[in-house]
């Protein structure tokens, strides 16, 4: 069989707000789902978002290491055997390091809004007191200053960025390359959970909104988590349940890995 006709038979996870028509709808009464579905593996990309070497955040970049070589290179890898496209998403300050990036047509302008007033929105002058949290005492700039931050970030080196890769840095980006390319179907990794992976302009609110099928490998990701959550990696799990009940789907890495197996040697 071709690889435009190789098929990636998946089954997929869902959270849904409602009941069947003998069950109270009532919250109490949600339940996950699973159905199978399958993609087109021409039509289905995987897209690595913010895959990063360093983080400010000491405790969150360990993990987020773990989880890369644990559970996103064997994903990266399965997906390249099975013929997906991949595309990298690592902001646009790291996207413009690799030369995978000249592929693409360059990201367009954009258009400076007329309200609020630019100083408002930069928070400078007399609007400095309304600056946002990461920029209210104690700040963050110290611990980006230790790492250096800014000279220093880059996508991990555990991920290797190949000549056929596309590396993106916005949302239009990605949604030119998937026209270009025919992609419907995004299968998403990549950090953090509660942060780029669902707020970026090509992360996965941004796609769903675009009319794309996301789906997210939900051992392949974890949140910027707090005192009280950390234990348990309750902000990871909500991020989750937000993919799951509003924006698209999941699947288990298990599950994807066997799917690009059974692709690739069909």
């Amino acid at each position: 069989m071709a690889k435009s006709e190789r098929i990636l038979n998946l089954r997929v996870r869902y959270y849904q707000d409602s009941t069947p028509p003998d069950i109270p709808c009532r919250e109490e009464n949600f339940i996950r789902r699973e159905i199978p579905m399958s993609l087109p593996v021409n039509q289905t990309a995987l897209v690595l978002v913010d895959m990063w070497n360093i983080h400010f955040i000491e405790s969150w970049i360990e993990r987020a290491r773990e989880v890369t070589e644990s559970v996103i290179v064997p994903a990266l890898n399965a997906a390249r055997e099975a013929g997906l496209a991949i595309v990298h998403a690592p902001s646009p300050e790291v996207a413009r390091k690799y030369h995978q990036f000249a592929k693409l047509k360059p990201p367009s302008p954009e258009p400076e809004p007329d309200w609020p007033p630019a100083e408002f929105r930069r928070r400078r002058g007399i609007y400095a007191a309304y600056r946002g949290p990461r920029h209210q005492p104690p700040g963050i700039e110290c611990h980006m200053r230790r790492i250096g931050m800014d000279e220093n970030l880059d996508i991990s080196p555990a991920i290797k960025v190949l000549d056929d890769d596309y590396v993106v840095a916005t949302g239009q980006q990605l949604h030119e390359l998937c026209k270009e390319r025919g992609i419907l179907h995004l299968i998403y990794v990549g950090f953090a959970a509660n942060w780029c992976l669902l707020g970026r302009d090509y992360g996965m609110r941004a796609m769903a909104r675009r009319g794309y099928n996301v789906i997210l490998i939900r051992e392949a990701t974890t949140g910027v988590e707090f005192p009280d959550t950390l234990p348990r990696l309750l902000v990871t799990e909500m991020a989750v349940r937000e993919v799951e009940q509003q924006l698209g789907f999941t699947v288990s890495l298990d599950d994807f890995i066997a799917a690009c197996r059974r692709a690739a040697s069909s």
